[in-house]
């Protein structure tokens, strides 16, 4: 994060910096990468090293000389320290230089090692040096407070929480530190709060797509609550249609529309199971317990029906299979059980016949 008038830089935007600048030299042997303050690269050969800037013989063709002005900070630094090392110059006031410019652009980190080496080779620039890095933080730090504190006004608390931990983190001797910590409580506070309502958004707004997919899926129950109910009507007619099938003696006629009428009243029931499950509507589930109660005893009608038809035709073992399924939903059926008694009389006089029909 880079400030005007030199400004903060954290250590991994100056790691990045350094990992994009270190990158672009690469890119050719022979050529120099400048990056700008606007963030865009100019590629060329530098030709020469001013005090206030470079001229570059650019790899697209002419020449152009740049103001340090209009170059990235780490950029300037780099181009400096090369031409520092590349002339050999060992001086130390080049170097001091060098980290006060390093300093004051918000490069702190190498600003002071820097100055630091300086002074270790000249004791006597201690005391300037401690006046440059004074006076940087203390403007920087001023900047950084300032800055905080017009966020938290324009109720940017993000950006002011940024603008206060940098202040505590870079200038802790800063005589803003004590007012910045208050201020990045107050932040927090208030990102907390921001935070809370997001939340509670979020959940009204997950509430109501909750309340409209269960709509959905009500809506979804209620069809599957008319195809149950189409179902069992269709059993119904099935059931009247055997009937008059048996009453003009087509047995294969009336024993094919009974079935029909079974294999309806299951898909109805499956049909209710899946309402069951699926509704949280008690009036819905009150009907699919009723209808499921009303298929039960349409399928004992069914197999009742059944029972008589293979019965009067003298199939009794076929005529046993469907009481028993009647007797199974309803043991108490009164009609399954005098038919199925009927059956058994007359299994067992037939047991005793000489001449069996063979049936």
């Amino acid at each position: 994060m880079r400030f005007a008038r030199g400004g903060v830089w954290s250590s991994a935007m100056k790691t990045f910096a350094s990992v994009v600048f270190g990158l672009a030299l690469a890119l050719s042997a022979n050529a120099d990468m400048l990056q700008k303050k606007s963030g865009t690269f100019i590629e060329g050969k530098i030709l020469e090293i001013t005090e206030k800037g470079v001229r570059i013989q650019l790899t697209e063709g002419g020449e152009a000389t740049i103001p340090f002005d209009d170059l990235d900070p780490f950029t300037v630094y780099k181009i400096r320290d090369k031409k520092l090392r590349d002339s050999g110059n060992a001086d130390v006031g080049a170097r001091f230089a060098l980290g006060r410019y390093a300093m004051e652009a918000g490069l702190y980190d190498i600003g002071r090692g820097d100055m630091e080496a300086a002074v270790k080779k000249d004791p006597s620039l201690k005391t300037e040096a401690d006046k440059v890095i004074a006076e940087v933080e203390d403007r920087d730090s001023a900047n950084l407070y300032e800055m905080g504190t017009a966020a938290m006004k324009a109720q940017d608390y993000s950006g002011a929480l940024m603008k206060f931990q940098t202040l505590v983190d870079f200038f802790p001797a800063s005589k803003y530190v004590d007012e910045a910590k208050k201020a990045l409580a107050s932040a927090t506070a208030e990102i907390e709060k921001e935070n809370a309502k997001k939340k509670e958004l979020l959940d009204a707004l997950t509430k109501k797509k909750g309340d409209a997919k269960a709509v959905k899926v009500e809506e979804g129950v209620k069809g599957k609550l008319d195809a149950a109910m189409r179902a069992y009507d269709d059993a119904r007619k099935f059931n009247g249609d055997a009937l008059e099938f048996e009453g003009n003696t087509s047995v294969s006629k009336a024993d094919k529309n009974w079935r029909a009428a079974e294999a309806a009243l299951f898909s109805a029931k499956d049909l209710i199971i899946e309402v069951a499950s699926a509704t949280k509507d008690v009036e819905v589930l009150g009907q699919a317990k009723r209808l499921d109660a009303e298929c039960d005893g349409m399928l004992v009608v069914v197999y009742g029906n059944l029972g008589h038809l293979w019965a009067v035709e003298r199939y009794y073992k076929e005529a046993t299979k469907w009481l028993n399924r009647a007797l199974a939903i309803d043991p108490t059926n009164h009609f399954a059980t005098e038919v199925k008694l009927l059956v058994a009389g007359q299994q067992i006089r037939r047991s005793y016949t000489p001449e069996r029909e063979g049936r």
